[in-house]
């Protein structure tokens, strides 16, 4: 087995309560990689099959990459799979944190749930052995109460009750999530409420001097090129994403919002609520934020603050100019588990919907208090029309009818993340070609058409926003890179601080032993 796995994956039958070992092909390990790429190796042709999203036959897959564990930067990273209840299609979410390499340490490159239990259950792993445990006295908990004593990915609320986006979460209050396409549904129908794993087992690094040299001689610059990130977090770019059109405003519809902008933004984040600072094991750049809420009507509020996606979702997309409440908002998401991204959707959807008069009893543009309740409502499916809306904009706008499908902003059941196709051409293919539906990071196109540079795949410079001239080969050859990206299983924040195309094959080979350029690994 090359450097970077374990070499085991893990099998378990809910069903049956069977644990199977089984050892990982090297042919698969060389082929695919690990993360995204193991992900297709295990799970296409049954999700293809169509198997019912939330029945037994869905299999569930956690996935790390050969990076996890090992001194490469970013690289702690797991990725999930499932069909989507929410989409019918590919359903994958990637994480952060310290879970892939606690699972690495546990002794598995990668964990297969089939099946379904027949009464809560959780999942330890520690050093090689694996047990079915009891969780009747877990269910219910939210994901900042459940605490199992070591490195968990978790369902809240809203994955027990079947809410379709919602998230597989991660670290309690640091909120890390596998936001997107709704596997926590997937993990709450199996009635599974937890894998937590722990153990001392390592990677081996082929040729650990050389992994060495190649960080350190890009590390500084990776380091300097996130310093905004580190400084102010990803909310740090709001303003500058609303002067260039790229902030979704009032569920799409406006292009400019610089008052409210300038209040949710992370550079105020820093002034005003912003308690500390956290990174994913084994990154440099720390782009976490913690905040706290000491009065109002918000108070109480403690835990991870919003991301720049969250942000916008449950900011600008509901004109909510209250950062008190698009935290207090994002902390009732994380706590119940959903995607923020979805969840700010659907929020922005119903309120559009009182504004047309479809539903009048719904939160008015703004509303920070009533859209805090409206989530407590969705997560905990309490009440027919936020029951509904748990489903996403594109079965409640079909409960509706055809005025609501006017505003219901989805491509293939998913809702949009927050980079405005109108703005960014590539962004439009994209969301357009994606396996899950709109998705940015499938390409990550948009941060080539602004600053991006990447000689070695033909883009020396950043492509001119406006035109659609050599789009469509720019997002064909950053989704091959991306998917590198996702079966190493490495921060895609890395190319924005400048790491290029041939420093990751240098980790990549350095890590595995294999000796092949940047053509070989994107083949």
């Amino acid at each position: 087995m090359q450097g970077g796995t374990i070499g085991r994956w893990l099998h378990v039958d809910l069903t049956t309560r069977q644990i199977r070992t089984h050892s990982l092909d090297g042919r698969d390990a060389e082929r695919f990689v690990g993360g995204s790429g193991l992900a297709a190796r295990f799970l296409a042709e049954q999700v293809a099959a169509g198997p019912d999203p939330l029945g037994p036959a869905n299999p569930l897959l956690f996935a790390t990459g050969p990076l996890a564990g090992t001194p490469a930067p970013t690289s702690n990273r797991f990725t999930v799979a499932a069909r989507s209840p929410l989409t019918g299609l590919w359903g994958e979410a990637d994480c952060g944190g310290r879970w892939a390499s606690a699972l690495k340490g546990a002794g598995y490159d990668a964990v297969l749930v089939t099946g379904q239990a027949d009464r809560p259950v959780y999942l330890h792993i520690e050093d090689g052995e694996a047990e079915i445990r009891d969780a009747a006295e877990l269910w219910g908990l939210d994901t900042y109460d459940l605490d199992l004593g070591g490195p968990t990915v978790c369902i809240g609320p809203a994955g027990e009750r079947g809410v379709l986006f919602a998230s597989i979460m991660h670290d309690g209050r640091a909120g890390r999530a596998a936001g997107r396409t709704g596997l926590g549904a997937v993990m709450g129908a199996k009635r599974l409420k937890a894998i937590v794993a722990q153990g001392t087992q390592r990677p081996t690094v082929a040729h650990p001097d050389a992994l060495r040299a190649s960080i350190r001689a890009c590390i500084g610059d990776i380091v300097d090129g996130l310093r905004h990130y580190s400084q102010h977090g990803t909310s740090s770019g709001v303003q500058n994403y609303e002067k260039l059109g790229n902030l979704p405003i009032q569920n799409w519809r406006r292009g400019a919002w610089p008052e409210g902008a300038a209040k949710i933004t992370g550079a105020t984040m820093t002034e005003t609520i912003l308690t500390g600072r956290y990174a994913c094991a084994g990154c440099p750049i720390g782009c976490g934020r913690e905040v706290a809420v000491s009065q109002g009507p918000h108070a109480g509020v403690r835990g991870a603050g919003p991301e720049y996606e969250s942000v916008a979702s449950l900011g600008s997309m509901c004109l909510i100019d209250d950062l008190e409440a698009v935290a207090h908002m994002n902390e009732v998401c994380n706590r119940l588990g959903m995607d923020t991204i979805s969840a700010g959707g659907v929020v922005a959807f119903a309120m559009e919907a009182r504004e047309r008069g479809l539903w009048p009893e719904g939160p008015a543009w703004g509303d920070g208090e009533a859209a805090v309740r409206l989530l407590e409502q969705i997560g905990r499916r309490e009440g027919e029309v936020p029951t509904l809306l748990g489903e996403g904009t594109r079965r409640a706008a079909a409960a509706w009818g055809a005025l609501a499908r006017e505003f219901a902003i989805h491509v293939k059941g998913l809702e949009l993340p927050m980079h405005d196709p109108r703005v960014y051409v590539s962004a439009a293919i994209g969301y357009a070609t994606s396996t899950r539906g709109a998705d940015h990071l499938q390409a990550f196109s948009h941060f080539y058409e602004r600053l991006g540079r990447a000689p070695s795949l033909g883009i020396p410079e950043p492509l001119p926003r406006e035109a659609a001239e050599g789009k469509g080969a720019m997002v064909a050859a950053l989704q091959n890179l991306m998917a590198l990206f996702d079966s190493l299983m490495l921060c895609k924040f890395l190319l924005i601080g400048g790491l290029q195309p041939p420093q990751v094959v240098e980790w990549a080979n350095a890590v595995t032993g294999w000796e092949r350029d940047l053509a070989g690994w994107l083949r």
